[in-house]
């Protein structure tokens, strides 16, 4: 089911929202019309894009319906038809692999619940009225059902992030659901049971290499069992570390004439480094660049519209808007991706103290430095005072959700339960209702030994330099995109250090020439996508003159926009784009 909603409302309630079109429009896109409205005295259910997975009755009946394709544990495909066994038991659902949701109710009457997975990986959103409440894949959905109305710490976050923190949604009184939540509709309330806790660091450390070893071990086991069911999954492969283990962890027999695809211009590292192994490994390589698809100014604004539609407004729909064309054109099926090795690589540790307490200022340098560096909307799009407050308002958010404790330890619950659950999960949401998104980095073991590992051993990755050589020495002997060699990263010799220094160097002055040019670093293909979309305004200032309803954007410099004094960056025109599909603000 690619979308899906429920309304659930109390006798008491002072008003009984039906299902309007303009509520439902928001559950149908471009590829996905409402399939069915089951309504009752007590509320309604909204399915869109049903397929052969889901079990659905007769209109009011019992239904059980899967809000995400995969359906996997470490060793069995499942089926929609044990999904209620999984949501009863509770911490059964740990054992599947992100991301999963489902919506099940028993029978005619009976509550409907709802369950996602252990990170909360494909999102979900609810809100509470006085006497109604609802579940959605769509945050519009529900912000149309309550009456419209924009969130201003929302927005904040948006305009100084890229993307979400905390629960929090652009849309007022509509939240993201938390991660290992079953939530159960009834009479007009959503009751919420957690079924696990988050992944923890507060057991004893292992020693790195028991750790490898285990970790190993898991990633061989996934990618052997579900290649011996899905013989022609594709493996998205970069130039990279994270697709390089998942490389490693495939056995060289299942290798072999597979596929690979990798996005990028045939010079870009990813592209050339990615082509060597294929070549070596005699893997089928499919390269696709971002800019084969040509569309027009006015349809680039309209896929941009249906991006940031489809991310619920919450992320950047210029990242996602060639991704839509191109995928247009690939065959969707099973597709292997590596994005948890965040985690365990410890990237963002770069300049942060050893051995140092949480603290407000190391959070407020960790924001300024890295979290709000690369997304941000440019200064001069906002209101001055509006944009006094955002920043301010934004870091204070940020300093209450880093745990009290050892800081770097801090910092990776910080990317693994914000970034990873808000950013890069509605980006994840997207591609799960689509494809068979599988990625073993996301096995809670893997995860959780990840995290367990002292922060000395995941620092300049150690650990997934000693990973990537467990799995395959020879691989981990070819150099990746930045030019460090993993299985060097897995040592701490001299050769070592001195190319960690380079690297870090490297990196480091592009950070403070980030800063002081108050850069951006726009996602793969946003630049050309902006560029159209701009142009669209420009020939048709009415597509957009909704922006100047929004109260937060400096009107002289929307004027600047249209009439080409100015032109904004890319991740700029995202936050332009995702008030435009949000509506006017109430």
């Amino acid at each position: 089911m690619r979308a899906f909603l429920a309304v659930s409302v109390a006798p008491r309630a002072t008003r009984s929202p039906r299902p309007s079109a303009a509520v439902l429009s928001c559950l149908a896109d471009g590829e996905t019309a409402v399939d069915r409205v089951d309504e009752s005295p007590d509320g309604w259910v909204a399915f869109a894009g049903g397929d052969d997975l889901d079990i659905l009755g007769e209109p009011g009946a019992g239904f059980t319906v899967r809000l995400s394709k995969l359906l996997r544990t470490r060793e069995d495909e499942l089926s929609t038809a044990d999904i209620p066994a999984l949501i009863a038991a509770g911490d059964a659902l740990t054992s599947l692999l992100p991301p999963f949701a489902a919506a099940h109710r028993e029978r005619p009457g009976a509550p409907v619940v709802l369950a996602n997975d252990w990170l909360g990986y494909r999102q979900l959103f609810f809100w509470q009225g006085d006497g109604i409440a609802a579940v959605s894949t769509s945050a519009r959905a529900l912000s149309v059902l309550a009456g419209g109305g924009l969130d201003q710490a929302g927005l904040a976050a948006q305009a100084m992030i890229g993307w979400q923190v905390g629960d929090r949604t652009i849309f007022e009184g509509v939240r993201s659901l938390p991660p290992a939540t079953i939530a159960t509709l009834a009479g007009g309330k959503a009751d919420f049971r957690q079924y696990a806790e988050p992944v923890s660091q507060d057991g004893p450390v292992p020693d790195v290499d028991d750790a490898v070893a285990e970790m190993a071990d898991i990633l061989v086991r996934w990618q052997t069992a579900y290649l011996e069911t899905h013989p022609d999954s594709v493996l998205q492969l970069t130039g990279g570390h994270d697709s390089r283990i998942l490389l490693g962890a495939i056995p060289e027999k299942l290798r072999s004439g597979r596929r690979a695809l990798t996005l990028g211009e045939p010079s870009h590292p990813d592209v050339v480094i990615a082509a060597r192994l294929c070549e070596r490994y005699d893997m089928r390589h499919d390269v696709r660049r971002l800019d084969d698809q040509h569309p027009t100014p006015a349809e680039a604004h309209e896929v941009s519209l249906l991006a940031a539609r489809a991310l619920e407004c919450l992320a950047s729909p210029m990242a996602l808007a060639p991704l839509l064309l191109t995928e247009a054109h690939l065959d969707q099926g099973s597709r292997l991706s590596g994005l948890g090795g965040e985690v365990a690589r410890g990237f963002y540790y770069a300049g942060q103290p050893t051995g140092a307490e949480t603290s407000a200022r190391l959070v407020r340098r960790l924001a300024q430095w890295r979290i709000t560096a690369n997304e941000a909307v440019e200064e001069a799009a906002l209101d001055p005072a509006y944009l006094a407050e955002a920043r301010e308002g934004t870091i204070t958010a940020l300093a209450d959700l880093f745990v009290p404790g050892d800081w770097l330890r801090s910092t990776d619950q910080f990317y693994l339960y914000h970034r990873m659950h808000r950013w890069s999960a509605a980006h994840g949401s997207v591609a799960a209702v689509r494809r068979l998104a599988v990625n073993p980095m996301f096995d809670r073991r893997f995860i959780e030994l990840a995290l367990a590992v002292a922060p000395a051993d995941k620092r300049d990755s150690l650990l997934l330099g000693r990973l990537m050589s467990r799995l395959d020495p020879e691989l981990a002997r070819i150099p990746l995109d930045s030019g460090l060699i993993p299985a060097r990263l897995g040592q701490r010799n001299l050769a070592t250090r001195v190319s960690l220094a380079t690297v870090t160097a490297r990196k480091a002055t592009r950070k403070v020439r980030q800063r002081l040019t108050r850069g951006r670093n726009p996602q793969l293909g946003a630049t050309g996508m902006a560029e159209l979309v701009l142009r669209h305004w420009r020939a048709e200032p009415s597509a957009a003159k909704g922006l100047y309803d929004h109260a937060i954007l400096d009107k002289a410099w929307l004027d600047g926009v249209f009439d080409g004094t100015r032109t904004p960056a890319p991740t700029t025109v995202a936050f332009l784009v995702n008030l435009l599909a949000a509506g006017a603000p109430a």
